[in-house]
């Protein structure tokens, strides 16, 4: 059993580095979050000179975005999944 120090109300487990996904994840997410942002701006300056500034609030654009990142979170948590399983059964005691 692992013993944890729990400090007040474990305010020292959120700001733990040792074994946190918060980190990995996090520099992932600020660089996707800059990805996004360069390609609105860049959708906005082409847009202001031919009219087509708000094309990216489109509902089925979105959707398309929305269905297709879903799609792939799903198909890694499976894959994950059935990696798990695979290693359950192959392990024999």
């Amino acid at each position: 059993m692992i013993d944890y120090f729990k400090g007040i109300y474990g305010i020292n487990l959120l700001f733990r580095v040792h074994g946190s996904a918060l980190y990995k994840g996090s520099l992932v997410g600020m660089l996707s979050v800059l990805v996004y942002l360069a390609i609105v701006l860049r959708w906005q300056m082409n847009g202001m000179e031919k009219g087509l500034a708000d094309e990216l609030d489109h509902p089925y654009g979105v959707g398309v975005l929305v269905t297709s990142v879903t799609f792939l979170i799903i198909f890694r948590a499976n894959n994950g999944y059935q990696r798990y399983w695979e290693a359950c059964v192959s392990n024999k005691f």
